[in-house]
């Protein structure tokens, strides 16, 4: 291999968009030739911490366009240089399926993140994935149900490959609890904590509704930005929990929080194999939604939750709050689920692909 190209559309601060910074590190860590190629610098968080590290960021555009066929014509101008091209999420997958058209012959691998998508159920969408999807030489599924859900919706495909994600386990074992004190908690509190935007998918608000039937003394850490952000503080004044709620918006201490909260939620409606669940599985107990996604990656470790059944959850997390014995085995079984998924595995078996050699 003798140049990548990573593509996405931005480094904001999702799943996929943690992955890549992730991956990017552990790549330059091992002198690897390649570019992050982004079309938006728009919330491109991860972005400008990948440039102060020394890592090579190409931005297309400045404005949020990311859907413009524009950036066909941006990406073929930068794409040229490059051997390897890595695409993430679908915007940079469509235009770079475009793209190709026109570039000298190349090797193209595209990952694909979750199990469903605004997109699929819609027949018009169903015949642009296809050749889209054809345009790449291999096809990367995290999970294997993130492969079959794929697989139903634009039928058999060839080159296929599934490679978990993964995280910097060292840096989460090296950090320090935050202090609950700086912000406003006492000990005796048993602090829940959802990293997750804040969208309809995630389903935060069953959180809320299992909060307000759960003793005074626990409370809720949101850990993420999103359109859903007025509703959800909305809800919470409703419920009457605005001293047990807490929004902190997008944090770069996420790893520092987990050391300091006591139990981690994720109560999606679907996902592809959650960053957020695996740092909280690292260092917390899990409870997750009953759902594609989270619940090949929670059994026999975390707990699960039927999907938006606040009542539910409200009792799994008491069997978590009031029970140390309980506390401890599940903690100490997600702590080794977690351990499994090293960035160093994943960048491993990518790399194997990228010199087409899996």
């Amino acid at each position: 291999m003798k140049k990548l190209a990573i593509v996405n559309h931005n480094l904001g601060s999702g799943g996929a968009e943690k992955l890549i910074y992730d991956i990017a590190l552990e790549l330059k860590k091992r002198d690897v030739n390649f570019s992050v190629i982004l079309l938006t610098s728009h919330n491109c968080i991860y972005g400008k911490k990948l440039l102060e590290k020394g890592v090579d960021v190409i931005y297309l555009s400045h404005r949020w366009d990311i859907y413009s066929p524009k950036n066909i014509f941006r990406l073929i101008k930068v794409l040229k240089g490059y051997d390897v091209i890595h695409t993430h999420i679908y915007s940079a997958q469509l235009w770079t399926a475009f793209s190709s058209y026109f570039l000298p012959a190349k090797r193209y691998i595209t990952t694909e993140h979750s199990t469903n998508n605004n997109r699929r159920g819609k027949n018009i969408f169903r015949y642009l994935d296809r050749w889209m999807y054809s345009r790449y030489d291999e096809i990367v599924s995290i999970t294997d149900k993130t492969e079959s859900a794929l697989k139903e919706w634009i039928g058999e495909y060839k080159n296929r490959n599934i490679i978990q994600n993964g995280i910097n386990v060292r840096y989460y074992f090296g950090s320090s609890p935050l202090e609950r004190e700086k912000l406003g908690y006492k000990k005796e509190d048993v602090l829940l904590c959802q990293i997750a935007r804040l969208n309809r998918v995630k389903k935060q608000e069953t959180t809320l509704r299992a909060l307000k039937e759960l003793p005074d003394r626990y409370k809720v850490l949101f850990l993420g930005e999103g359109e859903e952000r007025d509703s959800l503080e909305k809800l919470t004044k409703e419920l009457g929990l605005d001293t047990r709620v807490n929004f902190l918006g997008y944090r770069s201490d996420i790893a520092n929080i987990l050391k300091m909260v006591d139990i981690s939620l994720l109560t999606s409606e679907y996902e592809g194999l959650p960053i957020s669940s695996l740092e909280s599985m690292l260092l917390t107990p899990f409870i997750g939604s009953d759902v594609p996604g989270i619940s090949d990656l929670v059994k026999d470790s975390g707990l699960l939750f039927d999907f938006d059944n606040h009542i539910d959850l409200k009792n799994k997390v008491l069997e978590l709050g009031e029970n140390k014995n309980f506390y401890e085995k599940i903690k100490d079984s997600c702590h080794e689920k977690a351990k499994l998924f090293s960035i160093e595995n994943t960048v491993d078996r990518y790399m194997r692909v990228y010199e087409g050699i899996e």
